[in-house]
């Protein structure tokens, strides 16, 4: 028994989901845990290089970049993950729009596949600008650990 086109070109709630997770992560996850990396590289750093009155000469902890290193590869680690996430949703969502497309050549009621081809193309503009943010964000915090890289522990940013 063959498909009809028309119930092909529909999302399905279950795909639904799993675009909305995507879009979610690239969304949200991603520039997360750059903010995450951020906040706390920078309190951990405070909290070590400066006292109550003045800047140490070194920080309390001997191996303050050992975990700076470690927050920036967790951070580094969920940002890869959530932005290969939006990219799966916009591939996803690519492939269901040329299935639509097909569908619609098929079709006899051209109006109905017309509004699903936009449906379609309304959630893969969001799944392009998910996939952006969640690159660009991960690229963000390979710029950020660079800081990490040239600047000493409790060195002064001149």
């Amino acid at each position: 028994m063959e498909a009809r086109p028309q119930n092909e070109a529909r999302l399905s709630s279950g795909e639904r989901r799993r675009l909305m997770l995507c879009a979610c992560a690239g969304f949200f996850l991603s520039p997360g845990a750059w903010l995450l990396q951020v906040i706390i590289s920078e309190t951990v750093s405070a909290q070590e290089c400066y006292g109550v009155s003045a800047p140490r000469a070194r920080p309390l902890f001997a191996h303050l970049h050992a975990l700076l290193y470690g927050i920036s590869a967790a951070a580094v680690l969920v940002s890869l993950v959530c932005a290969a996430l939006a990219t799966h949703g916009l591939l996803f969502i690519a492939r269901k729009q040329k299935r639509i497309k097909a569908a619609r050549e098929n079709a006899g009621d051209q109006q109905k596949a017309s509004r699903d081809e936009e449906r379609v193309a309304r959630m893969r503009f969001i799944a392009v600008c998910s996939s952006l943010i969640g690159w660009g964000f991960f690229i963000g915090l390979g710029f950020t650990i660079l800081a990490e890289v040239f600047v000493t522990s409790c060195d002064p940013w001149h």
